[in-house]
C-alpha cells in the first residue's frame, strides 16, 4: 500500500500530540502494537480517527479504515487485552515467588550497597557510599533534620545518589536534567535513607504495589504487609543507631524562631496530659531564664495544670542521672542485665494487662451492639418503634460501634507491636562504654541514651516534682535505687566476710 507519508502510530496515551497525524497514513504490524486497552483502542479507531479523517491501517490484521468497519476488530481488541492481563498475572506470580524466597526485587541496590561481581543476586557494601550513609545517620543523631543534612551534604560537595551511580558507570532510572547540580540532595532522599531497614542488613520485599497492570502509579503497602528477611547482606548501620534515629524521627524537632534548637527539644513530655513541652525563650533571657512549658496548658489553662521546668535545672538532673547510670552499669554490669530485664518485664506485663482488658471490653460492647441492632430492627418492623426513633437510635449505635472498632484496631496493633519488642540491654551497655567520663551533655549523647523525659507538675505541699527518664532499649529505670541496693549488698557481704 502506498501513501504520501508513513508514520508509526502514536500510543493512545499521547493524544495531546495527535494533531500532527491528521491526514496521515498510520501503519501497524497488528492491532496489539497500537494498544491493548480495548476501550481506548475502540475510542480511537471508531470515534477519534473518523472525526479527524485519519487513515488507519493495521497490516497484519487486515484492518484498513477506508474499507469500512471490520466486525472482528472489536473481538480482536478484547483478546489482545486478555493476553496482556494474563501476561501480567504470570509476571506478578514470578515476582511473588522471588520475593517470598528472599531474593532482592529491586534492580538497583540501595545507595551504600552494590551487586556482588561474583553473584549478582547478592549485595555487598560499597565502602565509599556506605561512609556517606553512616555520616547521614550520625548527623541525625547529633540533632540535624533531613533538610539540614541535605544542605550539609551539598555544602560538603558529596555527589547525590543519582550522580554517584552515573560516576560509577551504572544505569539509573531517572536521568538528571542537563545542568542539574550533582551535589544537590533533597530532604525526601535523606528521609527515605534514614528509614531504610535494608541498612541493617535485611531484605525488605513488597513495599509497593500497583493497582493493576494498566496503571504505572506506585502505591505503598502497609508495613505489616512487608516481607522481611534478616541478615541477607552486611549491615551498614548498627541496630542501636538505627533505633535511635527512628525515635528521633517520631518526635521531629523544629528550630525556634530565633534559629536555634535546644538539646532537649523533642524529648520532653507532660506527665499529666502526655503532650509535648515546648521551649520558651526570648532575646533578653539569660540561660537561667529559659524554660519548657506544657503545650496543652498553653492552648487552654483548663486543659492541663500549670507547670514548667527551667533548662538549667533539667540539665543538672539529667546529667546527674546519666552519670549514675554510667557508674552503676560500669561497676555492676551483671546485676544491671538482670535488673533491667526484670524491670522491663514487669512494666510490659502491666501495660499488656491494661490494654488487653480495654480491648476485651471493647469487643464485648461491639457484640452487644450487634444484638441491639437486631432488636431495633425487629421492634421497628413490628411497629413497637417509630421510624424516626429507629433512625436516631441506630445512628447513635452505629457511631458508637464505629468508634469502638477503630479503638480496638489501634489496641490490637499496639499489643502486636509491644509483643515484638525485646529489651536490648547489650545496646544500652554499648552506649555506656562510649561515655565513661561524662562531663557535659549534647544532643547526640541525649538521643543515644534517652527516648523521652516526662515532667510532672510541682506538688504544692512538698514543693517537689517527679521527673521520669525513659531510656532507649530498657525503658524507665531507677539507677539511684539500683546503685543503693548494690552498695547495701556489697556492705552486707563485707560484714559477713
Amino acid at each position: 500500500m502506498k501513501s504520501r507519508r508513513t508514520r508509526r502510530a502514536a500510543s493512545p496515551e499521547t493524544s495531546s500530540g495527535f494533531s500532527k497525524f491528521f491526514g496521515s497514513l498510520l501503519t501497524q504490524g497488528d492491532m496489539s502494537r497500537f494498544g491493548r486497552d480495548y476501550l481506548q483502542v475502540g475510542f480511537y479507531t471508531d470515534m477519534l480517527f473518523p472525526d479527524f479523517g485519519v487513515h488507519f491501517v493495521a497490516v497484519n490484521d487486515g484492518v484498513d479504515s477506508t474499507r469500512g468497519e471490520n466486525e472482528f476488530t472489536a473481538i480482536r481488541n478484547v483478546f489482545n487485552e486478555m493476553y496482556a492481563r494474563d501476561t501480567s498475572k504470570k509476571i506478578r506470580a514470578t515476582w511473588q515467588s522471588k520475593g517470598k524466597s528472599g531474593e532482592h526485587l529491586t534492580t538497583i541496590p540501595p545507595y551504600g550497597y552494590m551487586k556482588d561481581p561474583d553473584n549478582k543476586k547478592k549485595w555487598i557494601i560499597d565502602e565509599e557510599a556506605a561512609a556517606v550513609v553512616q555520616q547521614i545517620f550520625a548527623l541525625c543523631v547529633s540533632g540535624m533534620g533531613p533538610t539540614q543534612i541535605a544542605k550539609w551534604l551539598e555544602k560538603s560537595e558529596i555527589l547525590n545518589p543519582t550522580f554517584y551511580w552515573l560516576s560509577k558507570g551504572m544505569k539509573v532510572g531517572n536521568k538528571p536534567k542537563p545542568g542539574a547540580n550533582p551535589y544537590k540532595w533533597t530532604n525526601e532522599t535523606v528521609s527515605r535513607m534514614l528509614e531504610k531497614i535494608e541498612y541493617l542488613g535485611h531484605t525488605v520485599n513488597f513495599k509497593t504495589r500497583k493497582q493493576s497492570y494498566k496503571s504505572k502509579k506506585k502505591l505503598w503497602n502497609d508495613p505489616s504487609e512487608w516481607v522481611i528477611f534478616e541478615n541477607t547482606q552486611p549491615p551498614i548501620v548498627e541496630e542501636s543507631v538505627f533505633l535511635i534515629v527512628q525515635n528521633i524521627r517520631k518526635s521531629r524537632r523544629r528550630p525556634t524562631k530565633m534559629g536555634d534548637m535546644g538539646i532537649f527539644s523533642g524529648l520532653l513530655y507532660c506527665a499529666e496530659c502526655g503532650g509535648k513541652m515546648y521551649q520558651c525563650r526570648a532575646t533578653n533571657f539569660t540561660e537561667e531564664q529559659k524554660y519548657f512549658i506544657c503545650s496543652t496548658y498553653r492552648k487552654g489553662k483548663d486543659l492541663c495544670t500549670t507547670h514548667s521546668i527551667k533548662n538549667v535545672v533539667l540539665y543538672e538532673i539529667v546529667l546527674k542521672n546519666l552519670r549514675e547510670a554510667i557508674d552503676y552499669v560500669t561497676e555492676h554490669e551483671a546485676e544491671f542485665v538482670q535488673e533491667a530485664a526484670d524491670s522491663r518485664l514487669r512494666e510490659r506485663d502491666a501495660e499488656f494487662s491494661r490494654k488487653r482488658e480495654t480491648l476485651s471490653k471493647a469487643e464485648t460492647r461491639i457484640a452487644e451492639l450487634d444484638n441491639l441492632f437486631k432488636h431495633l430492627y425487629e421492634d421497628n418492623v413490628t411497629g413497637k418503634l417509630s421510624d424516626e426513633r429507629f433512625i436516631k437510635m441506630s445512628h447513635d449505635y452505629e457511631l458508637e460501634q464505629s468508634n469502638l472498632k477503630a479503638m480496638a484496631e489501634v489496641l490490637r496493633e499496639e499489643i502486636k507491636q509491644q509483643e515484638k519488642q525485646k529489651t536490648n540491654v547489650k545496646a544500652f551497655i554499648s552506649a555506656v562504654k562510649k561515655y565513661t567520663d561524662m562531663q557535659q551533655l549534647d544532643a547526640a549523647m541525649l538521643r543515644e541514651f534517652i527516648d523521652r523525659i516526662e515532667v510532672s507538675h510541682t506538688d504544692k505541699k512538698s514543693k517537689t516534682r517527679e521527673i521520669t527518664i525513659v531510656y532507649n532499649f530498657i525503658g524507665a529505670f531507677d539507677f539511684e535505687r539500683a546503685k543503693e541496693k548494690a552498695q547495701n549488698t556489697t556492705e552486707k557481704q563485707q560484714r559477713t566476710a
